[in-house]
């Protein structure tokens, strides 16, 4: 997952402060039939896996630089 796609999708999940579960389903809103077919079960779980990676990051640098 690129930054700009996690963006979108962060943002659609309500902003950083969103829990994993409404990440999880912004990614599914953006998936169209194809991407929710079974067959696309392994790359479907492998890309919101990274998203999830850049979630954690983005949230440990907010931690990080808060005041």
């Amino acid at each position: 997952m690129n930054y700009a796609q996690y963006c979108r999708i962060e943002s659609k999940a309500g902003g950083a402060s969103c829990t994993v579960r409404e990440f999880v389903r912004a990614c599914h809103s953006v998936l169209s039939e194809a991407g929710k077919a079974r067959d696309k079960r392994d790359l479907r779980h492998e890309w919101i896996r990274a998203g999830l990676c850049q979630r954690q990051k983005a949230r440990d640098l907010i931690a990080r630089y808060r005041f």
